[in-house]
């Protein structure tokens, strides 16, 4: 039986990889793509994400294969026991919490367009899809644009990031469950 418990050798595996691999996302871009697979209503096989994630990587090793279902792995256990956070903190430098955000928009995107324009789901859900991925991709905003909005609306940058960074985890809990009630509720979906 294979092991998929997430450990530290599969982090630094990845970190090792990604980081010699030109064109493929940081490890914590990774874990926003990952994420937003997870909580997709498509059944997506592993061949099919590993080769989007290592950029067509014929020559990959067994052993980084494991390290992605591992992490793949320990994070639907997070986001099915419904105990998901962010794996960024909100003292994290900015590009981390960025590099999260836009992996949950390059996974996420192509559902969340399918379901937004299905005719049959309501305003309702509708909005909280919407208000939902937004929270989430918040941080792939240009780190100067949050500061600006800040600055001119006499907010303290820091206090606002930690407050949005909670926002985005509270989102996070439900995600899976919400695109599961949209996709159902869209028509596209029996299941």
């Amino acid at each position: 039986m294979m092991n998929f418990n997430y450990e530290t050798q599969h982090q630094q595996a990845l970190t090792d990889y990604l980081a010699q691999r030109p064109g493929t996302l940081s490890l914590r871009g990774v874990e926003g793509y990952l994420f937003a697979l997870i909580c997709s209503p498509d059944g997506i096989e592993p061949e099919q994400w590993l080769s989007e994630l290592t950029v067509n990587d014929e020559a990959l090793e067994e052993h980084t294969v494991f390290a992605f279902l591992a992490l793949h792995h320990h994070i639907s256990e997070q986001v099915f026991s419904g105990q998901f956070s962010l794996p960024v903190q909100a003292d994290s430098v900015w590009a981390e919490k960025q590099q999260w955000s836009q992996g949950f928009l390059l996974a996420s995107q192509h559902y969340y367009e399918r379901l937004m324009s299905a005719a049959s789901v309501s305003q309702e859900l509708h909005q909280a899809l919407q208000m939902a991925t937004e929270q989430l991709a918040f941080f792939s905003l240009q780190e100067q644009q949050v500061a600006q909005f800040c600055q001119q609306s006499g907010q303290d940058m820091a206090a606002f990031c930690a407050e949005q960074l909670a926002l985005a985890n509270d989102f996070a809990q439900g995600y899976a469950a919400l695109i599961e009630q949209v996709a159902l509720a869209s028509g596209l979906y029996n299941e």
